[in-house]
């Protein structure tokens, strides 16, 4: 293993944090061990009351081997393993530490995914002329570094979910940034100052369901605890979906940039994840990513957050409400985490196919990718927002001047018929072959619906789109994307309905 390998940093930087050190040289036996010990003892989650009759019940890392979920007792989300392996890791880190208390770190061991994740094996050639299996091998010291960043709680990481048919697929999952030894520290101290803010305050807090059994003589009530909040990320305000996590962290780094107390750091932090890869590892894989700098910027600004929570309420033209097993959400929403992420045309591209109208709050998210990463001049835009709104509210008029007030389902209808004008309409614009009849035929259908006229605001972007200065693919993703820009007197209306719908519907993290 290279000890220039992010995971072993990771360790190091922790090591050289928590014991007040200046260089890895000074790393012992003893500290490695400490640190194991540690990553031991929250090894499992498990409720510190009895749950009986409650609705809530608070959790706390526990130093236990086994599991048993209908208790309580699970494998905490910052254990990089599986409930099925969680015991070889167990063992190995118990075994790391025996040697090391006898042994020198330069000494050699066979690499295994207990606390290696990502590790594999090899072919094994023998003298012989045998074909075999074989694993690598490593130091002590490589070996114990890796086992403290797979088990230490003080990293990034969340529980993923996989919706399949019949039971969802979960695996743990941490975000380690590829960062020099001491931006790492950095990156770990503002970390652990964040989890133990008061906004990281309920991470520990899970619900209690009631169910009822037995037959109708002879019910048994019976009271489960489920997940605790930190299974959807060990930071504050974790995501709602966990495809979102790799992107809500960055946003949860951004809310402390605005708190005086942690804002340096903050935006220290923050300047120090451009242009760094961060590794995404579960058990048995690990992915490498990059955050955009224009969305850490925006982070810095204390705006992502509410991005990410805005993207969440949006709504697919061809779905119903959100729902945490359907799967086209589920798409929509790791397509949305990878645009929020590279921020490139390609990845705005593969977002905006998911049709979708958006919450008004999230158009300087568009403002910024359309002047910072499409070089589009602001003032057009500006102009072009302006008519992708007024198309909208063309949608949103019509759809009320066809349903009824007095039907019981208004809103679901409203929605409906709203969503039919805005695939016609887009329709109208993704079929345009010049500029020209792009505005013809989007303004013109838009016209016969209601009887209104284009707003005077629109037009730069409409002068800029029929003259070609405004390349045609250009022009369309403006006015789509805007369009699909929600109202904020229509969003008022309809934001106790949607918030109701949506919290009955949030990802459960309690199936196993």
């Amino acid at each position: 293993m290279n000890t220039k390998h992010p995971v072993l940093k990771y360790a190091q930087a922790l090591i050289l944090l928590e014991n007040d050190l200046n260089d890895c040289k000074d790393i012992s036996n003893d500290h490695l061990i400490n640190e194991i010990e540690k990553g031991l003892q929250s090894f499992r989650v498990k409720p510190v009351s009895l749950f009986y009759g409650e609705t809530k019940v608070k959790y706390d890392f526990y130093r236990e081997e086994k599991g048993n979920p209908s208790k309580g007792v699970f494998l905490s989300p910052n254990v990089i393993s599986s409930d099925k392996y969680a015991k070889n890791l167990w063992k190995a880190a118990i075994s790391l530490i025996n040697d090391l208390k006898s042994k020198p770190l330069d000494c050699t061991k066979d690499v295994t995914m207990a606390v290696a994740p990502t590790a594999g094996e090899y072919l094994n050639f023998s003298i012989g002329g045998k074909i075999g299996r074989g694993k690598p091998k490593s130091s002590l010291l490589d070996l114990s570094l890796s086992a403290i960043t797979t088990l230490t709680k003080y990293k990034p990481c969340l529980q993923y979910r996989i919706d399949k048919i019949g039971q969802p697929e979960m695996f743990n999952v941490c975000l380690i940034p590829n960062l020099e030894i001491d931006k790492m520290k950095d990156f770990i101290s503002f970390f652990k100052r964040m989890l133990i803010s008061q906004t990281a305050d309920d991470l520990m807090i899970g619900n209690v369901i009631k169910e009822e059994s037995g037959k109708e003589n002879n019910k048994k009530i019976i009271y489960s605890p489920k997940r605790p909040l930190i299974f959807r990320g060990n930071f504050p305000n974790p995501p709602r979906s966990s495809a979102l996590g790799a992107i809500v962290l960055l946003g949860a780094i951004g809310e402390f940039a605005k708190i005086a107390e942690y804002s340096e750091q903050a935006k220290r932090v923050l300047e120090s994840l451009k242009g760094t890869e961060i590794y995404t590892i579960k058990y048995g894989s690990a992915d490498v990513f990059t955050y955009n700098h224009h969305v850490i910027d925006l982070a810095k600004e204390s705006k992502l957050r509410a991005i990410i929570d805005s993207l969440y309420y949006s709504k697919l033209y061809n779905q119903d409400r959100r729902k945490s097993s359907n799967s086209e959400y589920q798409k929509f929403d790791l397509f949305t985490s990878r645009f929020l992420q590279l921020f490139n045309k390609a990845a705005f591209r593969d977002f905006l196919s998911f049709r979708a109208e958006y919450p008004y709050n999230i158009e300087i998210l568009f403002t910024t990718y359309f002047t910072k990463m499409e070089k589009i001049n602001l003032k057009i835009v500006q102009s072009a927002k302006i008519l992708g709104k007024w198309l909208n509210n063309v949608a949103y008029i019509a759809a009320k001047n066809e349903v009824s007030e007095e039907s019981p389902t208004y809103w679901e209808e409203i929605n409906k018929t709203k969503a039919k004008v805005l695939v016609e309409l887009e329709s109208s614009i993704f079929s345009a072959k010049t500029g020209d009849a792009l505005l013809a035929q989007a303004i013109t259908r838009a016209g016969r619906l209601t009887g209104m006229d284009a707003p005077e605001g629109a037009t730069l972007f409409m002068e800029q789109t029929a003259s070609g200065e405004l390349p045609l693919d250009s022009a369309k993703n403006l006015l789509i994307a805007f369009s699909r820009l929600r109202s904020k007197s229509e969003a008022t209306n309809q934001k106790n309905n949607d918030i109701e719908n949506y919290n009955k519907d949030e990802e459960d993290y309690s199936n196993e």
